[in-house]
C-alpha cells in the first residue's frame, strides 16, 4: 500500500494540520533562515550553468525596463532596432517573425505581452542603467548587458517563490517535508528550466501566487490587518494583470479572499482593482483594445478542436506532459481526498483544484504545444498551488509510498537537469511547432521527441552567458552574378568575433527573413592590426536579389557564439536596392513566385501522389475539412501539366498521374474517392458509387497501362446512362444501388461541367459521340437544371469553355451563369477568363501580369485566404458542400505564368496599350 492505516491517515500532522486554522502560525526566525539558505543555494544551481535560455517571448521583459528607466516610455519605439533583434516590425494587423512585438493604436509599437512584469522589476536595473551611463550604450554592450540582467533577475524571481513556497509549506508540514517539497518545486519541475533561466511571465505568476496564498493562509483572526488586506487583494489582481490566462488562478485565490477578509472585503476587492484599472488604461490607451495585446496576436489555426486530446497533450505526452516531466503530481489526482485534511484549508484547497482543471480545460481549447520552450510551461504558474497540496498526502503515506514518491522526484529532478545544462530547442525541430495541418499534434506524442531524450543527443549547451561580441557589417553592395546571367546579387561582408574567436556561424536576415548562413570565416589583416585579434574573424556572403523591392531595406547579421547557441544581433544597417528596368524586375519577381508556386505543391502534395480538397458547409473559405478525390488531382494534371514541363513539377505530376491510373477499376470506371480499397477510404472519403465525370477525367489525362478493353468497357457503362436527349447522368449506377451518395431533387441529374468533361474524353475516343453531344449541349447551356454543380462556381466551366473551341465544339452560356457571388471567387473567374482568352488568342499581356502579380502578392498571401472554389455539391440535397483548393490556385497561376512565357510577353514591358 502506499499510504499508511486510516487510522494513521487521520491523526493530525504533528502539530502542523490545523483543522481549524486557528494556530496556524507566522514564520519563525529559524524558518527565515532556512528559507534563506534554500534560497542561497537556488541561487547558486540556477546559474551554475551560465547560460540562459530564452525565446523570443521574453525579449519585451528583457529590454523594456532599460527604455523605462531612460526613455520614461512603456512603448518599444525608442528600443525597436534592439528588441526585435534583426526581424521587421509588423505593420498593423499583419504578422512578422518578431511575433513578440505589435502595432498598437497609433504609430506605436508595444509588446504583444502584458507589460506588468517589465515594470515591476524595472527597479532591479537601475545599476544596470548607472553601469551603462558610465560605459556608454554601445549595442553590444548593451544586448550584453542585458542578457545577464534578464538570467539574474529571473533566477531572483524564482528563488524568491521558492523560500516563500518554504514558509507557506511549513503551515501544513514540518521543516523537513517543506524543505524537501521546496527543492523539489525548485528543481523537479519548470521552475528550474522556465522561470528560473529568463524573464518568462512564468516565473512572477507562481511568486505572485506564493506570495497571495502566504497572506491568505496566515493566522486566522477575525479581522485582518488593513496592510495584509491590501496587499493580499493587490497581488492577487496582478495575478491576472501579469499573465491573463491566470485570471482563472486569481479568480480561486480572490473567492477565498473575499471570506477571508472579512468585513473588510471591499478594502481587498478596491486594492485588486488598481493593477486591474492599469492594465484597462494601458490597453485601451496604448494598445487599442481592452484585452492587450494578446487579444490582437490570436490567429484561428491557434485553436485545438480536440479539447481531449489537449488535456491529454498536457499532462501525458512526452514533449508536454506534466505528469511525465514531473511524475511526482501524480500522487496528487491519485490521492486527492488526502489533500483535503484540515477543514480550514479545505475551501482553498477546493478552489485552487477546480481552477487549475479549468486552467487545463483552457489550454486544451488551443494550441497545447506551447511553441519553443522545455516541457509543460504553461502550467507551470500554477505549481505552487499542486505543490500546497502535497504535505498532507505525502505524511500519509507508507514507506513504499515514500520511496516511490522519492523516485518519482529524483525522475523529475534529472529531467529538468537535462533541460538547465543540455537544451537548445533541438528537440523542437522535430516537433513540427509550425505546423497546422490535421496531423500537426502527432510528432507531440513521439517518445523519441521527448526533450530530456532528443536533447541528449549533442553534448551539453555552452557557458555563453558571459561571452562578449565583436565586429561590424562593412559593406553591403548590389553586384551582377559573375556569370553573366541576369539575377543581380547582394554582397555583404563584415567581421565577428566571440570572446576573441570565431563564431559557430553567422546568418543575414533582410527584412527580417534569414536569406543566407555561413560557418566559414576567414582572418581580416584589418582586425589583426587594429585589435590584435588574430581569430578568423571574416565573414562574406552573397545572395540574390530574389523578390526584394526596389528601395530601402533593412539588413541584420545575427551569430551564434557556440553551437545551438541564442543568436545574437551583431549589427542592423539600412541599405537602398536601385530600381532596374519594370520588365525585368516583374520577371524576377514571377520566376521567384513560380518557384514558390512549384514548391508548395509539390510541399502539399500526399507521398501516394495526390492533393486533399478542402470543403466547407457554406459559400465561405470558414473552417475546412479536407478529403481526398480523384476530380482535384485529374483537374491539377489538365491545368499545370503543360506549366510543369521542365520543371521539378514535372516528377510531382508524375506520381498524381500513376495515382490515378491506379484508381481505374477492372469495368474501367472510376470513383470519386478512389478505389474502395484506397487507404484513405474510412478517413478523407468513402466508397462511393462510380461517376461519369471522375471517369471521363481519369481516362483523359491518366490511362496509364489499363487496355483499351476497360477504356471500351467504361465508354459503354457511360453510354448506358444516356438520356433521351443525348445528355449523360452523373451516377453510373441505379437509384438502389446508390452507396454513401445524399443527392438532391433529381437523384441522377446531367451537370454542365460533367458532359463537358466527357464531350473531350469522346472527342478523342469517339469523335461522332462527341459530335451528338455538342448538338445536344448546344440549345441546353442556359438550363437550370444542367446547372448542378457550378452554379456558384464557374471558373472550370470558363477553362472548359475555350477546350470545348478548339475542340470544334463552341458553347455560349448565358454571361450571368459565368459570374459569381461568392466573396473573394471574382478573382479567380477573372483567371480563368484570362487563360481562356490566351488559348483561344485573344490573351492580354496586361491584364495576365496584373492577375499574376495581384496572386503572387506577399507570397501567394490570396491563394491560400481565398483559394478556388471549384464546384460544390447539388445545393438541393439535405447537407450542402463546397469544395475549395489552394493548389488548384498556385496551379492556375502557374499556368498563367506559363502562357506568358511562351507568347514571349516575359521579354516586354507591355505598357498600358493591353497586348
Amino acid at each position: 500500500m502506499l499510504t499508511r492505516p486510516l487510522k494513521d491517515i487521520d491523526r493530525p500532522l504533528a502539530g502542523h494540520d490545523d483543522p481549524d486554522g486557528k494556530n496556524a502560525a507566522t514564520s519563525g526566525f529559524g524558518d527565515i533562515v532556512i528559507a534563506i539558505l534554500i534560497g542561497i543555494f537556488c541561487f547558486a544551481a540556477y546559474n551554475a550553468n551560465m547560460r540562459a535560455i530564452p525565446a523570443g517571448d521574453t525579449y519585451g521583459a528583457r529590454y523594456m525596463p532599460f527604455s523605462i528607466l531612460r526613455n520614461h516610455s512603456v512603448v518599444l519605439d525608442p528600443i525597436l532596432d534592439i528588441i526585435a533583434q534583426g526581424r521587421i516590425p509588423p505593420a498593423l494587423g499583419e504578422d512578422t517573425s518578431a511575433f513578440w512585438i505589435t502595432h498598437a493604436r497609433g504609430p506605436h509599437y508595444v509588446s504583444t505581452y502584458p507589460i506588468a512584469l517589465p515594470i515591476v522589476i524595472a527597479p532591479l536595473y537601475i545599476p544596470a542603467v548607472t553601469y551603462l551611463d558610465a560605459r556608454g550604450w554601445d549595442p553590444h554592450l548593451v544586448d550584453q548587458v542585458a542578457r545577464v540582467m534578464e538570467k539574474l533577475v529571473a533566477s531572483l524571481i524564482a528563488v524568491a517563490s521558492v523560500a516563500l513556497l518554504y514558509l507557506l509549506l511549513r503551515r501544513r508540514a514540518p521543516s523537513g517535508t517543506a524543505t524537501l517539497l521546496s527543492l523539489v518545486y525548485a528543481f523537479g519541475t519548470t521552475t528550474w528550466v522556465i522561470s528560473s533561466q529568463a524573464l518568462w511571465a512564468h516565473g512572477p505568476a507562481q511568486l505572485l501566487v506564493v506570495a497571495t496564498m502566504l497572506l491568505l493562509t496566515g493566522p486566522r483572526i477575525e479581522s485582518p490587518a488593513r496592510l495584509r488586506v491590501v496587499m493580499a487583494g493587490f497581488l492577487c489582481a496582478l495575478i491576472a494583470a501579469n499573465r491573463p490566462p491566470d485570471a482563472i488562478l486569481a479568480t480561486a485565490l480572490g473567492l477565498y479572499g473575499l471570506r477571508w477578509a472579512g468585513p473588510r472585503r471591499l478594502l481587498f476587492v478596491a486594492a485588486g482593482l488598481v493593477p486591474v484599472a492599469l492594465t484597462v488604461a494601458y490597453n485601451l490607451m496604448v494598445v487599442g483594445h481592452i484585452a492587450g495585446a494578446y487579444a490582437l496576436f490570436v490567429r484561428p489555426h491557434d485553436y485545438n478542436d480536440d479539447i481531449l486530446g489537449g488535456i491529454a497533450g498536457l499532462l501525458v505526452s512526452p514533449t508536454r506532459g506534466l505528469f511525465v516531466f514531473s511524475p511526482f503530481l501524480l500522487f496528487i489526482p491519485f490521492l486527492f481526498p488526502l489533500a483535503m485534511r484540515g477543514r480550514a484549508m479545505r475551501d482553498l484547497t477546493l478552489l485552487m483544484a477546480g481552477a487549475i482543471v479549468l486552467q487545463i480545460v483552457l489550454y486544451a481549447m488551443v494550441d497545447w504545444r506551447q511553441g519553443m520552450a522545455w516541457g509543460p510551461r504553461w502550467l507551470g504558474d500554477g505549481l505552487p498551488m499542486l505543490i500546497w497540496m502535497l504535505p498532507p498526502i505525502v505524511a500519509a503515506l507508507s514507506r513504499p509510498g515514500c520511496m516511490l514518491f522519492g523516485m518519482a522526484c529524483g525522475v523529475a529532478i534529472l529531467i529538468q537537469a537535462v533541460g538547465a545544462f543540455w537544451y537548445v530547442g533541438a528537440a523542437d525541430a522535430g516537433m513540427g511547432l509550425g505546423e497546422r495541418g490535421p496531423d500537426r499534434m502527432r510528432p507531440m506524442w513521439r517518445p523519441e521527441n521527448a526533450p530530456f531524450v532528443a536533447e541528449l543527443r549533442h553534448p551539453p549547451a555552452a557557458f555563453d552567458l558571459l561571452r562578449r561580441l565583436q565586429g561590424n557589417i562593412d559593406q553591403i553592395e548590389v553586384v551582377a552574378e559573375e556569370s553573366g546571367g541576369a539575377e543581380r546579387l547582394i554582397d555583404a561582408a563584415g567581421w565577428a568575433l566571440v570572446d576573441s574567436r570565431s563564431p559557430t556561424d553567422a546568418m543575414i536576415l533582410v527584412d527580417g527573413r534569414s536569406v543566407a548562413g555561413t560557418g566559414t570565416f576567414f582572418t581580416r589583416p584589418d582586425v589583426v592590426q587594429t585589435l590584435g585579434e588574430t581569430s578568423p574573424a571574416g565573414w562574406r556572403m552573397r545572395f540574390p536579389v530574389g523578390a526584394l523591392a526596389p528601395g530601402r531595406h533593412e539588413l541584420a547579421v545575427l551569430v551564434r557564439a557556440d553551437p545551438g547557441g541564442e543568436p545574437r544581433l551583431l549589427r542592423q544597417l539600412s541599405f537602398d536596392l536601385p530600381a532596374d528596368s519594370p520588365a525585368w524586375r516583374q520577371d524576377q519577381q514571377f520566376q521567384r513566385s513560380a518557384d514558390l508556386a512549384r514548391q508548395r505543391l509539390a510541399e502539399h502534395q500526399r507521398p501516394e501522389g495526390y492533393w486533399l480538397t478542402a470543403f466547407t458547409g457554406v459559400p465561405r473559405f470558414e473552417a475546412p475539412q479536407d478529403e481526398m478525390n480523384t476530380y482535384l488531382n485529374a483537374v491539377m494534371l489538365d491545368i499545370a501539366g503543360p506549366a510543369a514541363t521542365g520543371t521539378p513539377l514535372a516528377d510531382v505530376l508524375a506520381r498524381t498521374r500513376r495515382f490515378l491510373a491506379e484508381q481505374i477499376e477492372a469495368d474501367g470506371l472510376v470513383r470519386y474517392h478512389g478505389r474502395p480499397d484506397t487507404p484513405t477510404i474510412g478517413t478523407l472519403g468513402c466508397a462511393i458509387t462510380p461517376d461519369s465525370d471522375d471517369t471521363a477525367l481519369v481516362w483523359r489525362v491518366a490511362p496509364g497501362a489499363s487496355g483499351r478493353d476497360r477504356l471500351a468497357a467504361a465508354l459503354e457503362t457511360i453510354g448506358r446512362f444516356r438520356r433521351e436527349d443525348g445528355l449523360y447522368r452523373t451516377w453510373l449506377a441505379e437509384r438502389a444501388q446508390y452507396r454513401c451518395l445524399d443527392p438532391g431533387r433529381d437523384p441522377n441529374p446531367a451537370d454542365i461541367g460533367i458532359q463537358m468533361h466527357i464531350l473531350l474524353l469522346l472527342a478523342q475516343e469517339n469523335p461522332p459521340a462527341a459530335r451528338a453531344l455538342c448538338e445536344a449541349l448546344t440549345t441546353r447551356t442556359a438550363d437550370d437544371d444542367l446547372w448542378v454543380y457550378y452554379a456558384d462556381a464557374p471558373p472550370i466551366v470558363i477553362l472548359r469553355l475555350a477546350e470545348l473551341q478548339q475542340a470544334g465544339c463552341p458553347l455560349h452560356p448565358p454571361p450571368s451563369r459565368l459570374r459569381t457571388d461568392v466573396p473573394g471567387q471574382e478573382i479567380w473567374v477573372q483567371a480563368a477568363e484570362a487563360l481562356s482568352r490566351i488559348r483561344t488568342g485573344a490573351g492580354s499581356c496586361l491584364e495576365t501580369n496584373r492577375l499574376l502579380e495581384r496572386l503572387a502578392t506577399e507570397d501567394f498571401a490570396a491563394v491560400s485566404r481565398m483559394p478556388p472554389l471549384l464546384y460544390h455539391n447539388d445545393l438541393t440535397a439535405s447537407v450542402r458542400r463546397f469544395y475549395w483548393s489552394e493548389d488548384i490556385g498556385y496551379a492556375l497561376w502557374l499556368r498563367l505564368y506559363y502562357e506568358r512565357q511562351r507568347i514571349g510577353w516575359a521579354a516586354q514591358d507591355c505598357g498600358e496599350e493591353g497586348r
